[in-house]
């Protein structure tokens, strides 16, 4: 496989971190709302997706005992 002069797709590029970001066209954000993400239907306590969570990953046992 021959090397390409895409500095995205060759492996041996050693770009910077500047020349990273001008590349993919990205900066700094503006303030933390933009990483605050729509996460999960607005009616849905996050209680219940929490109980539910945990059933499915075995946490929930049949006899609160054991």
């Amino acid at each position: 496989m021959g090397k390409t002069n895409d500095p995205r797709y060759n492996f041996d590029a050693n770009p910077t971190l500047d020349a990273l970001i001008a590349q993919q066209g990205k900066g700094p954000i503006a303030g933390v709302q933009a990483l605050h993400g729509n996460f999960g239907p607005e009616d849905e306590r996050i209680e219940d997706f929490l109980a539910a969570l945990h059933a499915w990953r075995g946490h929930k046992k049949a006899d609160p005992a054991a």
